[in-house]
């Protein structure tokens, strides 16, 4: 399955945006990351969600990863990180933020209001699927998707996040 040119259209500008990329210049490459959360809280029956889930600096470290991994293998340099997730709590954004990373703001961008309820859903797989590199969590369908999508349509790198107990992604 591939992704219609006019959702490719769409998915480009809000990401361009997201990144402060002028209209003049190519889309750079980026890291797509997705992070679940939400309905996945439930498998963390043995341990508070904050041990449960990988903290945000083992998912810098990947990001390390598949940028080192792109630098060596293909010469790209992705500076631009791109995040995706279910996560609500303001405070897990602000930090999000702090490590220089950026995501697309659907409210903002009234992008429900203007083509509709699941354009945020696909707007989202699309940018994931798009990025130079791809980082995701481990059991999640939707970033199994994207990790394959960057695999074999961009020859990217890809890594995917372990959870689920303290240290679940350590090595």
């Amino acid at each position: 399955m591939r992704w219609t040119a006019n959702m490719e259209n769409i998915a480009d500008a809000h990401a361009r945006r997201a990144m402060n990329v002028p209209v003049t210049e190519p889309t750079p490459p980026y890291i797509s990351i997705h992070i679940r959360h939400g309905d996945f809280s439930k498998q963390c029956e043995e341990f508070p969600v904050d041990q449960c889930f990988a903290p945000l600096s083992v998912i810098a470290r990947r990001v390390s990863e598949v940028q080192e991994e792109l630098r060596t293998r293909k010469g790209i340099d992705a500076t631009h990180v791109i995040m995706t997730s279910d996560e609500r709590d303001p405070e897990w954004w602000s930090d999000v933020r702090a490590l220089g990373w950026t995501w697309v703001d659907y409210a903002a961008e009234r992008t429900e209001e203007i083509y509709g309820k699941w354009h945020p859903v696909f707007l989202d797989a699309i940018i994931q699927s798009n990025g130079a590199g791809f980082v995701g969590t481990r059991g999640s369908t939707m970033s199994t998707l994207a990790s394959r999508r960057v695999q074999t349509w961009h020859d990217g790198a890809t890594r995917l996040v372990r959870w689920g107990w303290p240290g679940a992604d350590d090595h």
